[in-house]
């Protein structure tokens, strides 16, 4: 950052490094940004690393340094890839990107939208061991390693029938067809019946009912996947011995089959990696994946050099079946966390697979909720998940050799790196007591009375010490062995966790976002206690005010949309609860402010605390300063925490679980990357196929054979589907190579000139319409006043014509109802695209979409906007793709300037209607949704900046300047 201008009455503040009076420091300090600033700082020293990078650290930044001199900087990738790529002449340039402002995020978030922009640094740096230097590459090279592969010829080995054992590909996709629409075998029979009457030449078709489907599906699970087997075991209660079965694939047999996939091999991390980004003059680390961050490193050094981690991730949890919930299911899911993320969640053959299925023991009359019973509940669970994990039990000690699918032999050694589960689950896999038990984390011992306290950090459990205590307890007496254990809150069960070696159980447990905040946090406390004060209110005027401020809401892609907030009580799914967390202060603002509400209000702030923790927990890239931002955030967290329950004390009010248990979410991060690597969200979503299979594919009685095998046709429609997959875009490459590369594919779409690679696409054309009846047929709207002369003032700015020279009424305009534009994320760096609709009538209402509009090249000045009428003109042969729009720059009104400020929200006034201008919509960088302010007369709206993590973040460093010339 360069240093301020000043004079020589002013000072520069050491803390923030803002411009004050000598007179006004102390002030300064003492206000709450500077004091924020010194906590972060405070946080980022207390920041240890787990082994000491000190040494590394210094000899990167003085690598750097020679690279920046030297005008270039070294390319490659660490982990046993190197990509030999070119040194290009001014990577050095791109050194300038990620360092952080005043604001909790700064520039270095921030990224030319177009695809040519330049990025900062980063170096991958392995483990020591291996003796490799570390290396140094441009991000923009980094980058496109990661998300981008080289073109590749087919495998030859690759079955070129990989349909088989159908007779034909037609067969297989039938029979995909069948599988994926839930058919019964009546209704298999007749379809296919009709299709082969109506086939005059039966030999590509060949099924010929629904047994000889079944048939073949039995060849090619046999041939594709190991199956389920079921196992019996016994547990003794009061001299009784219990027999339950587990159904099983052997956690070992599935590890195999992803190694021997080559489709899946080369997408294998196999090393502990530390990354950084230099700002030109400091690495600052930063953390995705699991491989980037610490539990990864430490595990890896207690292993044979020579030796490579399998990292799994296990998620357990019960399900219902049936709709009423009689039905129940216990899947276990595993996930390899050497895979990147887009294939370790999503539903391919790399994704969550189904490697168990748990017993649920029934309740006994008399015996629920005694102590011996509920054990016996969580011994029955060890029981099964030891035979579930016991392929690998053995190889976690001495590790396996295994010849992979690229022919190179590796030793592994599997290792259980994350349980992804909900609070009550995690209690069963750590064989804790829960709520009830006096300390109920089953990560820290935090004591129960000591939950809503955030600021104190307590022991964490460890393997070492808690199968200590057992084994202690065991030699005691009953009363002695009850006493000992329940000052640990342990349960008297040993745990199956301890028998894998390395695997220390309370650190492998995860935070998981969706039961803790979305379904825990926000849906069973705060929205409770936002319900509890509107009802409390006289009369409904504040539930009517928030209904309609939820209705008004501008529609918002991948937002449900919300009407009633009593609705809200009816919602099962995390995600409606998470998209009213965004919203709900926003409609909430009239009904709840402070004079009417002063406990409504202060319930807002700490929902906006909240909503702050929640955009952090998401970032799907995180750096140690936003680390320590984020604890710092739960410090406020906690002092909103108090302040509500000063002056509205409930029950509940912070003395549940989950008010502590994201205590441990930035811990997590550090110790396994971003939450969305042990989310529980893509493991419920994968249940959903599981009830399907239950109610269309069972007859109901002993279901767990009839649902697994119909989970296993799934996984095996799924691996030859993607085979086929593969042959067909081989296909298509080589069909595209043969094309010129210059041929036109009709697209209906028109990108903006000069828009790079196509960052903006326009839409839905309407036919031309000469100015003059832009303005005739628009003239009751303000907005198309004086359209001609706007137009006219623009391309005389941009000297597109000579001033003095208008442009003619007969001329011609193109109007266009949608704006595509593409972006880079400013955190992850990947491509995004917006949809922006200027529409009349669209879904029987007007919609005028909003956008953010770069005023200055390195964005740090933008401008919002709302979106009118984007139009094209075609002048001197050349096409301009503009748009008439309202900007937000006018000052804002001094009311309620205290209540944004309290609860952090961005208020923008709009111009007039008549005074709408024209921009290029190449000045578009993405979409934003702005709502109406209902405290507001003069049109002011709120930014809602909670819609996703890129904004979030991007208007943390944009300054939104006000009486723009434009």
């Amino acid at each position: 950052m360069p240093p301020r201008q000043r004079t020589s009455e002013q000072i520069e503040c050491p803390i923030c490094q803002k411009v004050v009076t000598p007179q006004g420091l102390g002030a300064h300090q003492r206000g709450q940004p500077c004091r924020d600033e010194r906590a972060r700082q405070d946080l980022l020293r207390g920041i240890a690393p787990p082994v000491d990078s000190s040494e590394a650290v210094r000899a990167l930044e003085a690598l750097a340094q020679e690279e920046n001199e030297a005008g270039s900087a070294a390319l490659a990738l660490a982990g046993g890839r190197n990509l030999g790529i070119e040194r290009p002449p001014d990577s050095a340039s791109a050194f300038q990107h990620w360092d952080y402002s005043n604001t909790h995020f700064g520039d270095g978030f921030n990224d030319n939208v177009g695809p040519s922009a330049p990025a900062p640094s980063t170096v991958p740096s392995l483990d020591s061991r291996t003796g490799k230097a570390p290396d140094i590459f441009s991000f923009i090279d980094y980058c496109g390693m990661e998300s981008t592969m080289e073109p590749r010829d087919l495998d030859p080995s690759l079955d070129k029938q990989p349909w088989r054992p159908f007779a034909t590909r037609l067969d297989f996709e039938f029979a995909e067809v069948f599988l994926d629409s839930h058919m019964n075998q009546r209704q298999i029979d007749t379809l296919i019946s009709l299709v082969r009457q109506s086939k005059a030449d039966g030999s590509v078709f060949t099924l010929t009912g629904a047994t000889d489907l079944t048939k073949i599906w039995d060849v090619a699970q046999k041939t594709h996947t190991t199956g389920f087997a079921k196992r019996t075991f016994k547990v003794e209660y009061k001299g009784e011995e219990l027999e339950y079965d587990v159904w099983v694939r052997p956690l070992w047999h599935w590890c195999q089959e992803l190694l021997l996939d080559k489709n899946l091999i080369g997408e294998f991390h196999w090393n502990a990696e530390q990354l950084f980004k230099f700002d030109g003059q400091h690495f600052e680390r930063f953390i995705d994946e699991p491989w980037t961050a610490d539990a990864w490193w430490n595990y890896q050094t207690t292993i044979p050099s020579t030796a490579k981690p399998f990292c799994i991730i296990v998620y357990a949890d019960k399900t219902r079946l049936s709709s009423f919930g009689t039905e129940k299911g216990y899947p276990v899911l595993a996930r390899c966390a050497n895979l990147p993320v887009d294939l370790r969640n999503g539903s391919g053959v790399g994704g969550g697979r189904l490697v168990g299925w748990l017993p649920i023991p029934e309740d006994v009359a008399g015996e629920k909720g005694k102590r011996r019973f509920v054990n016996l509940k969580r011994e029955i669970w060890h029981e099964a998940v030891a035979e579930i994990v016991a392929s690998i039990e053995l190889y976690t000690k001495l590790g396996a050799a295994v010849q992979c699918a690229d022919g190179v032999t590796r030793q592994l050694f599997p290792h259980i790196l994350m349980l992804s589960a909900d609070f009550e689950e995690q209690t069963m896999m750590a064989l804790t007591r829960g709520s009830n038990g006096s300390f109920p984390c089953p990560i820290c011992l935090v004591p129960k009375a000591s939950i809503p306290d955030l600021s104190i950090t307590y022991r964490e459990r460890t393997t070492e010490e808690m199968q200590r205590i057992w084994h202690d307890a065991q030699a005691l007496n009953q009363t002695q062995r009850e006493e000992l254990l329940s000052q640990y809150s342990l349960r008297d069960v040993q745990n199956i966790f301890w028998s894998l070696h390395g695997v220390d159980v309370y650190r492998a447990l995860s935070w998981d976002r969706l039961h803790a905040y979305h379904g825990g946090l926000f849906s069973d406390h705060l929205l409770v206690e936002l319900k509890a004060i509107v009802k409390k209110l006289p009369g409904r005027t504040a539930e009517i005010a928030i209904d309609h401020a939820l209705q008004a809401i501008p529609p918002w892609s991948g937002l449900n949309h919300f009407t009633m907030l009593s609705a809200s009580g009816e919602y099962a799914d995390g995600t409606k609860h998470e998209d009213l967390s965004k919203v709900i202060i926003f409609a909430s603002l009239e009904a709840l402010n402070a004079e009417a509400s002063p406990d409504g209000f202060a319930l807002l702030q700490l929902m906006r605390s909240y909503l702050e923790l929640d955009m952090f927990a998401s970032l799907t890239v995180h750096t140690e300063r936003t680390l320590a931002d984020g604890q710092l955030e739960l410090r406020r967290f906690e002092e909103f925490l108090k302040k509500y329950q000063a002056v509205q004390t409930t029950e509940k009010a912070g003395t549940f679980p989950k008010a502590h248990s994201h205590q441990h979410v930035f811990r997590d991060i550090r110790l396994k990357g971003a939450t969305r690597n042990y989310n529980t969200k893509p493991n419920e979503k994968a249940n959903g196929p599981l009830k399907k299979y239950y109610q269309r594919h069972t007859n109901f009685k002993n279901v767990a054979p009839q649902v697994l095998q119909i989970s296993e046709m799934d996984l095996v429609s799924t691996m030859i589907r993607t085979n086929i997959d593969i042959i067909d875009e081989s296909q298509r490459e080589k069909e595209l190579s043969a094309q010129e590369p210059d041929s036109d594919n009709g697209s209906h779409a028109s990108p903006a000139e000069g828009s790079g690679a196509c960052r903006v696409f326009h839409g839905s054309f309407g036919p031309a319409i000469p100015l003059v009846d832009v303005e005739s047929q628009s003239g009751h709207d303000a907005v198309f006043q004086n359209f001609r002369r706007k137009l006219n003032k623009y391309l005389v700015d941009r000297s597109v014509i000579r001033r003095g020279t208008g442009i003619s009424p007969d001329t011609s305009v193109t109007p266009y109802r949608f704006i595509k534009v593409i972006f880079s994320s400013v955190i992850d760096w990947r491509w995004n695209s917006h949809i922006l609709r200027a529409y009349p009538i669209f879904y029987d209402k007007p919609r005028y979409d909003f956008a953010l509009v770069k005023l200055s090249d390195d964005l740090k000045k933008c401008m919002l906007v709302q979106i009118i009428y984007p139009f094209k003109i075609m002048y001197n042969s050349t096409t301009h793709h503009l748009a008439l729009v309202i900007p937000f720059d006018v000052p804002k009104m001094p009311a309620n300037r205290a209540r944004d400020n309290s609860l952090r929200l961005t208020r923008v006034h709009p111009r007039r209607r008549s005074d709408a201008v024209v921009i290029d919509t190449n000045s578009i960088i993405r979409g934003v949704l702005l709502v109406e302010d209902p405290g507001s007369p003069a049109g002011e709206r709120l930014l809602v900046n909670f819609t996703d993590e890129d904004i979030w973040v991007r208007m943390k460093s944009v300054e939104l300047p006000i009486n723009v010339r434009l």
